[in-house]
């Protein structure tokens, strides 16, 4: 489960730092692509976030194409800030932890109603 080892808890203060301290949570492709390659590697043996590992998948090719479709990385955005939120919700989810989750699935969502 989420938020039951180091490198996770790492990668989310490390996304919710490279949001916040960005004009409007706003990062590079670049930066996104880092922090999506950093979750996964955090994510890598918890077989109960597959969904959400492959959608991190979706949105890391999405980000890497020649003209990314932004309407499209808008939908993956929403549906992350959802999983996230639904994460942070989940009755074995405990701590500290559950804020930040908060946090990034208001963010991801902010970033996905973005016009």
């Amino acid at each position: 489960m989420l938020g039951s080892n180091i490198l996770e808890e790492s990668m989310l203060n490390d996304t919710l730092t490279a949001l916040r301290d960005n004009d409007r949570f706003a990062v590079s492709s670049a930066q996104a692509i880092m922090l999506i390659d950093g979750w996964l590697q955090a994510l890598q043996g918890d077989s109960n976030l597959d969904q959400l590992k492959g959608q991190l998948g979706e949105l890391r090719t999405a980000l890497q194409a020649a003209q990314p479709d932004e309407s499209y990385i808008r939908e993956l955005l929403v549906s992350l800030a959802d999983k996230t939120q639904a994460v942070a919700e989940d009755p074995i989810s405990e701590g500290t932890w559950t804020g930040g989750l908060e946090s990034l699935s208001k963010i991801l969502r902010h970033l996905g109603r973005k016009s």
